[in-house]
């Protein structure tokens, strides 16, 4: 149940940002990406140029609004210089000193390529199909000789401009913006066939900015008007006349190209028109192939994350983000696709630091598992090695050499009928605790008390180099330990008491066996029985070994030969030894 958490916790994490991302919740990372690693400057098209409303020109006529036949007498050059198209984003709507507004209206009716700007009143709400409640043009007298378009645009949340606003409804028609009609009368006006632009609902495109701030060619209004320039220089050219001034108006924006250095209004427009012109527009991925997106790096991190260590799973997501933006980038330059893989990089990286997170508190509840399991049958040290191996302790068992080891009380079944239950309790927790000391400071493991029995194994579940060495000295702790208690016992309860203890080494299958709500750690196989067997037969005080076990441990002890024993369940006999003599011990006493 806990191990499934590594592919549950991903899988809810694929659902949230699933939604995120259809709800577009989370547009900061995307816009990040967008800016910076999608959007790359090119080469601004020599047909667009600006003439700005400029320091200069400022410091020439003076303070705005200026008088307007300033503004004529620039349309009278531009259109004397045979301009494609004259774009103008300023909205004259209110009247001023009559003979200037008509010396306006009088050069606006010289050409048929100019378009002035208008502007929509939107209300709240009209976001996502844009609806303007009123539609603000030039005075009468200006509005009826010439095209207008509005110079409405809108920022992003965070005040950037990525989205070019061409087309919106008013009442039962559709007006264009300033840009879009300055492009189609450069269409006519040379001949061009109009590109289809693909809008979204709300009647905008995504920019594909071409130049940032002062990249397109700008010239003086003032220098215009007073013949400074060759007229060759907007022949057949787009003409954007605006603010390129601070102090006469907001007209200015931040661009993903360059956010320290706002972009005039008419820059924007400029990067607008050059897309149509390209006639190569970005379009938004559907949120159906984001979502496949994310499905796919999704499933890829339920499957192969929670099986890799937490090296290579932070390898793996780092290639996985990287792919992200490379195929992001490729989609956007190649394919004029932009993905939003802002919401998948997120879901990325949170998917790992959970996966990293979930491991520790799982190898941590494993390493709280392995102590309760072992921590009352096997010594400290070994626990730690136990955790520190990683041992897996999952139900099932594995085939291991093993040395088994029995022991039991001789007399007990005596002094229990005789005695009262306490008695023989107490009794019987006095002779296992000996019993668990030798196996823990021999590094064996307590498989399980039975009754008055112990059963040991060594080598199990941590390798114990000299098993069977090990076990034979357990089982001599056993005996020396249990002279001074016999003699207690035989001096209270007047009982005698003794162990017999049986060794037996060989290959056993060991491991959690059970069901996966109730199991136990323990060994099964003949080389169990057998060890089972040679208890049983072994008289008080004696410890019999296999002789499998003697051959492992013949260099260390002396024993008498008591030939083949016939245990129950075994056609062959068994040949076995009776321990006499540990000289391991006698070599250590000589040394103290």
């Amino acid at each position: 149940m806990y191990k499934n958490l590594k592919i549950i916790v991903p899988a809810i994490l694929l659902a949230i940002f699933g939604l995120l991302q259809f709800f577009a919740l989370m547009p900061l990372i995307d816009n990040l990406i967008y800016d910076h690693l999608l959007i790359s400057e090119r080469r601004p098209d020599p047909n667009i140029v600006i003439v700005g409303m400029d320091e200069r020109s400022f410091d020439e006529i003076g303070l705005w609004p200026w008088p307007r036949y300033f503004m004529a007498d620039a349309i009278t050059k531009l259109t004397q210089m045979e301009a494609a198209a004259i774009g103008i984003s300023v909205l004259y709507d209110a009247y001023s000193v009559v003979e200037h507004d008509i010396s306006l209206a009088e050069a606006a009716a010289q050409t048929d390529r100019l378009i002035l700007a208008a502007m929509g009143i939107f209300g709240s709400g009209t976001h996502f199909e844009m609806e303007a409640e009123d539609y603000i043009l030039p005075f009468d007298e200006l509005s009826e000789v010439v095209k207008t378009g509005f110079i409405n645009v809108i920022p992003d949340d965070d005040g950037v401009m990525r989205n070019a606003l061409t087309s919106v409804k008013y009442g039962d028609i559709t007006v264009h913006s300033l840009p879009y009609e300055v492009y189609r009368a450069y269409c006519r006006a040379t001949g061009t066939p109009e590109n289809d632009i693909p809008l979204d609902r709300s009647g905008q495109f995504p920019i594909n900015y071409a130049a940032r701030h002062g990249r397109f060619p700008v010239f003086s209004l003032w220098g215009l008007i007073n013949d400074e320039y060759s007229p060759e220089l907007f022949k057949d050219s787009i003409v954007l006349i605006g603010q390129y001034a601070q102090g006469i108006g907001s007209d200015f924006f931040q661009t993903p190209l360059d956010r320290g250095m706002p972009a005039y209004g008419v820059e924007i427009y400029a990067n607008m028109i050059q897309n149509m012109l390209e006639g190569r527009f970005k379009q938004e991925a559907s949120q159906v192939q984001n979502f496949i997106l994310l499905a796919i790096l999704g499933i890829v991190v339920i499957v192969f994350i929670p099986k890799l260590k937490p090296t290579w799973a932070a390898v793996l997501t780092a290639a996985l983000i990287l792919t992200q933006i490379f195929g992001a980038r490729l989609a956007f330059t190649q394919f004029y696709y932009i993905f939003r893989v802002g919401e998948t990089i997120l879901f990325l990286l949170i998917a790992y630091i959970a996966n990293l997170v979930l491991g520790i508190l799982l190898a941590q509840r494993e390493k709280q598992h392995i102590q309760g399991l072992f921590g009352r049958f096997v010594a400290p040290e070994v626990v730690k090695e136990i955790i520190s191996s990683n041992v897996d302790l999952q139900l099932g068992g594995v085939e291991k050499d093993l040395t088994i080891l029995f022991v039991d009380i001789r007399g007990f079944t005596a002094f229990s009928e005789a005695n009262q239950p306490e008695k023989v309790v107490n009794m019987v927790n006095r002779y296992l605790s000996l019993t668990s000391r030798s196996i823990q400071e021999h590094n064996g493991t307590i498989d399980k008390y039975i009754g008055d029995a112990t059963m040991a194994v060594f080598n199990a579940p941590n390798d114990l180099p000299g098993h069977a060495l090990q076990a034979v000295k357990a089982a001599w702790d056993m005996k020396l330990g249990a002279a001074a208690l016999r003699e207690e016992i035989l001096r209270d309860y007047g009982v005698d008491l003794q162990f017999g203890i049986g060794i037996n080494s060989g290959t056993a299958v060991v491991g959690n066996m059970g069901s996966d709500f109730r199991m136990d750690y323990t060994a099964i196989g003949d080389t169990v029985n057998t060890a089972s067997r040679l208890e049983s037969n072994a008289q008080a005080g004696q410890i019999l070994l296999s002789d499998a076990t003697y051959q492992l441990v013949k260099d260390h002890v002396q024993v008498t030969d008591l030939g083949m024993l016939y245990v129950k369940n075994k056609k062959t006999g068994v040949q076995t030894y009776g321990l006499d003599e540990l000289i391991t011990a006698q070599k250590e006493q000589k040394d103290e």
